[in-house]
């Protein structure tokens, strides 16, 4: 009987139709989903089932629209693939769904980076004030730390199912703004400032829950240090900017 049902399932779901979503199509069950106008359902949504190993089969399905909590962590190195080593970082992101925009997602984030100098801002080349940036010409390969609290929002969505057809696999953008923290050890000084992350990832669903890809992160931000003397604020601020490569996994809720 079981594998009966199995054959007449898909029939079903074609034979399903387009409707505009109503307030009772919110938050569907697992029936609703694959039975009942799928078509609506699936267009940024899946059905994801995890594997029963005992029998070999898929079981445990979940609708990926019920989805409320993401949490993540990554592991960020450097862009530029000549240079990799140069940024080694970490980062953990917390994001709620909205219940009112379905696929835009509320969250924080939090990363520290380990950082050469020059590999996220440079020296500043000239200057009049005896005590403002210019007079510090760090030499390469001094290290740095980067740390950041953000708060921002994403969104989640299937591109790709219009050039590959696919169930498990997600897209998501995400901007954030951020304050930051550069400890920058040549001169023995903190810069603080604000910046901007924006992020564009691809994940498997391996489960009904767990996910794991890769994504891009490229980050902006303006950092001042304290006075010393008279300087003016631009001629104790750096400007900072990056890209990162980051492996991500984590699990929905």
């Amino acid at each position: 009987m079981t594998y009966l049902l199995l054959l007449l399932l898909p029939l079903q779901v074609m034979a399903a139709s387009v409707f505009d979503l109503t307030e009772e199509d919110l938050s569907p069950d697992a029936e609703e989903v694959l039975i009942r106008k799928p078509e609506k359902h699936q267009r940024h949504e899946s059905m994801i089932y995890d594997l029963n190993t005992d029998l070999g089969i898929k079981d445990q399905r979940r609708y990926t629209g019920t989805d409320k909590n993401r949490f993540s962590i990554a592991g960020h190195v450097n862009g530029n693939y000549e240079h990799v080593n140069q940024i080694f970082g970490g980062e953990v992101t917390y994001q709620r769904r909205s219940e009112r925009y379905n696929q835009v997602w509320w969250g924080a984030q939090f990363f520290q980076h380990r950082t050469y100098f020059d590999a996220i801002t440079q020296n500043q080349k000239s200057g009049s004030n005896p005590n403002g940036e210019s007079a510090f010409q760090r030499p390469g390969g001094v290290k740095d730390t980067v740390m950041a609290f953000g708060l921002g929002a994403g969104y989640r969505f299937k591109l790709l199912l219009d050039f590959y057809p696919t169930e498990d696999v997600f897209e998501q953008v995400d901007v954030f703004v951020n304050g930051l923290q550069l400890d920058e050890t040549f001169i023995k000084k903190k810069y603080r400032g604000y910046g901007l992350t924006a992020n564009y990832g691809i994940h498997k669903r391996s489960s009904t829950s767990f996910f794991y890809g890769g994504k891009l992160s490229y980050n902006i931000a303006s950092v001042t240090r304290e006075q010393i003397g008279t300087e003016s604020k631009s001629q104790r601020s750096l400007s900072l900017g990056w890209l990162s490569l980051a492996f991500e996994m984590g699990f929905f809720y």
